[in-house]
C-alpha cells in the first residue's frame, strides 16, 4: 500500500483515503484530523481576534497565541486517549497515544504561521497592526484551502465549488472566532 493512502501519513496525503469499504480506519483518521485541523484553526482564529495590535510588542500575545494552540492540542490527545478506551475495549499502549498525537497534529500546526508573524513583530521587522492581519489573514487563507483538500481526499478534481466551500468554511470559523470572543470578552 502506498504512503499517500496509508494510515501512516497526515491527512492531506491520502488522495481518495475515504474511498472504499476496506479503509474505514484511514477513513477515521482522516476525519479525526480534518476535525483537529479545523478545530484548532478556529480556536488560534478567536485567540488572534481576541488580541488588540500592541498585544504583539512584547511576547504576551504570541505566547497567548501559541499557548492556545498547544494547551488545544494537549487537551485533544488526551480525550482522544480516553475515548480509545471505549472504542478499542483495552486500555491504550505508546502506539496508540502516538496514533492520538499524529492526528491531533493540526490543532499544533494551526499557530505556526500566525506565530512567524507575531514573532516577526517582536523582532522589528513587522509593525503590530500589519502582523496581526497577516496572522489573521494566513489562518483564514488555511481554512479557505479546506475545500481543496478535503475534494482532494474525496478524490476529486480542483473546481468553483469546492473554491466556494472553503471561502464559506472560512466565513463560518472566523463567525464562530468572533462569538467565542464576544462570549469570552
Amino acid at each position: 500500500m502506498s504512503a499517500s493512502t496509508s494510515g501512516s501519513g497526515p491527512f492531506w496525503r491520502r488522495r481518495g483515503a475515504r474511498n472504499g469499504p476496506g479503509n474505514r480506519g484511514e477513513r477515521e483518521d482522516a476525519a479525526s484530523q480534518i476535525s483537529a485541523y479545523v478545530y484548532g484553526s478556529i480556536l488560534v482564529l478567536a485567540a488572534l481576534v481576541a488580541l488588540e495590535p500592541p498585544a504583539l510588542e512584547g511576547p504576551r500575545g504570541f505566547a497567548y497565541v501559541l499557548g492556545t494552540a498547544l494547551s488545544t492540542f494537549v487537551a485533544h490527545v488526551v480525550a482522544g486517549t480516553v475515548a480509545f478506551r471505549v472504542r478499542a475495549d483495552r486500555p491504550p499502549v505508546a502506539g496508540d497515544v502516538r496514533h492520538e498525537i499524529r492526528n491531533a497534529g493540526p490543532i499544533a500546526t494551526s499557530a505556526l504561521w500566525p506565530c512567524m508573524f507575531m514573532a516577526a513583530v517582536l523582532l522589528g521587522w513587522l509593525d503590530p497592526t500589519p502582523g496581526l492581519q497577516l496572522a489573521i489573514g494566513v489562518t483564514l487563507v488555511r481554512v479557505a484551502a479546506f475545500g481543496w483538500i478535503v475534494g482532494y481526499m474525496a478524490g476529486e478534481r480542483a473546481h468553483l465549488r469546492t473554491f466556494i466551500a472553503g471561502i464559506v468554511l472560512a466565513l463560518l470559523c472566523l463567525a464562530v472566532a468572533v462569538l467565542k470572543w464576544w462570549l469570552t470578552s
